[in-house]
């Protein structure tokens, strides 16, 4: 009787400058597109800039909402699926929206929590005046307003982002992108496909994150009122949605 021999599953080793160059390409090809897409972003961000109250306000919902929907309308029209708008789609699509929803607030709380147990074992006055620091470097750059505060402080809670993004950004956004296209849209198919490849979504994440962090800083120090942290927001998420179409046609569709 044959011996039967397991099937050695190839793991897709991504290289970012590959994908960065696609994107890249994908913009120089289809300008118009990418124009359009642009500004109607723009116009959505000005929106919600002039939304009273902000998430407070019932309107956000409403805005959010549709926001979501464009961002369906662009990867369906990316990938050429019509029609463009299809109610089936959207609904599915919220599955791994909500998952991926769900794990950021419960690592986020985690987060939130972690730096408070010094103070419970009793090192009150040694780490009060570091907790106290990081509580105002992250509270700067939630409200865009971390100019008063050492770039030494941006860099460190940007680089926990960029070093948490490959599990809680990139694999949900892949995930989320295959319920669009009507596939396979669970985090652990998404998990077995791009293993081996977390320091290359670092990479990534922190090519997309430090940018966006750099506008935010040169806007609050040159008394800008966000214009440029909006603009550059508004280019920079274009181009991280162009990458991520890039990243999944690296996982699903040419192997």
């Amino acid at each position: 009787m044959p011996k039967l021999t397991p099937k050695k599953t190839t793991r897709l080793h991504m290289n970012f400058r590959h994908i960065l160059h696609d994107a890249n390409c994908y913009i120089i090809n289809n300008p118009t597109f990418v124009l359009c897409i642009c500004a109607v972003n723009m116009v959505y961000m000005l929106c919600m800039k002039a939304i009273p109250n902000g998430i407070q306000n019932p309107l956000f919902v409403v805005w959010i909402l549709t926001y979501y929907i464009f961002w369906c309308f662009f990867y369906r029209c990316y990938y050429h699926l019509k029609p463009y708008f299809l109610s089936k789609v959207l609904l599915g699509s919220l599955t791994p929206s909500t998952k991926a929803m769900v794990i950021v607030a419960a690592l986020g709380f985690g987060i939130a929590l972690l730096p408070m147990v010094p103070l419970f074992l009793g090192f009150d006055d040694v780490y009060m005046d570091i907790y106290e620091r990081y509580l105002q470097s992250e509270t700067g750059i939630v409200t865009a307003a971390g100019s008063r505060f050492s770039s030494s402080d941006i860099i460190i809670v940007y680089g926990l982002m960029t070093l948490l993004a490959p599990v809680l950004i990139c694999k949900p956004y892949i995930a989320w992108i295959a319920s669009l296209r009507g596939q396979n849209a669970s985090f652990r198919k998404v998990g077995d496909k791009t293993k081996g490849n977390y320091w290359q979504f670092v990479i990534i994440s922190a090519l997309l994150l430090y940018p966006e962090a750099i506008c935010a800083q040169l806007d609050s120090y040159w008394h800008l009122h966000n214009w440029l942290d909006y603009t550059a927001s508004t280019i920079i998420f274009i181009y991280t949605n162009i990458v991520f179409a890039k990243i999944y046609d690296f996982f699903y569709l040419k192997h």
